[in-house]
């Protein structure tokens, strides 16, 4: 795909999610390229991520805070998050009768990040020359999001109802929340003090 390509289809994933996610199963792409979209996205997320964290350390919770002091820590929690949410999407969509593949899970969740990317570096421009409206362009990117991988998954598994795949994201996430904590406690943080 061409940068032209890659641009539509960013304009597509946004105003169209379900056709982009045609495309971009369309594209048949491997495994192995699923992973390294994957690997990408982390670290530029990552390094936009602690670039906004140096601009504006103030206002996080102390333990969010330290663990973003540290691009590696960082790096790792958000491979881990990507990792645990394509397992997620690909084996809880499959149980419930979806047809998607691991490979073109990963390939979607990857490209799901990338119009965040693009917000958050908007953000951080926002964080210079605007600050108050920072924290609402990162609440539309959660919304915006929620939207996109629902749609995604939808589309990736056969199922017809995208607000149906939200509410399944949003059971799973709260089922899956709290040994994901612990794992990221062990590896991250130790035990919380109590």
């Amino acid at each position: 795909m061409t940068f032209t390509d890659l641009q539509t289809l960013l304009h597509l994933t946004v105003t169209n999610p379900r056709a982009a996610a045609r495309v971009i199963i369309g594209q048949n792409l491997p495994e192995a390229t699923g992973w390294t979209a994957l690997l990408a996205v982390a670290v530029t997320t990552t390094v936009f991520g602690f670039i906004g964290h140096v601009t504006a350390p103030e206002g996080l919770p102390e333990a969010l805070a330290q663990m973003m002091s540290s691009p590696v820590r960082m790096a790792g929690m958000q491979v881990l998050s990507l990792v645990v949410t394509v397992v997620l999407a690909w084996s809880v969509g499959r149980r419930f009768g979806g047809q998607g593949s691991f490979a073109d899970t990963l390939v979607l969740v990857a490209w799901a990040q990338v119009p965040l990317i693009v917000l958050q570096i908007l953000q951080l421009a926002l964080m210079v020359v605007v600050p108050p409206f920072a924290p609402l362009l990162g609440l539309a990117s959660l919304v915006l999001y929620a939207v996109i991988l629902s749609q995604f998954l939808a589309e990736l598994h056969g199922f017809r109802s995208a607000l149906l795949v939200f509410g399944g994201i949003v059971a799973t996430s709260f089922l899956a929340a709290i040994p994901v904590a612990i794992l990221l406690l062990a590896i991250f943080g130790g035990a919380p003090n109590v």
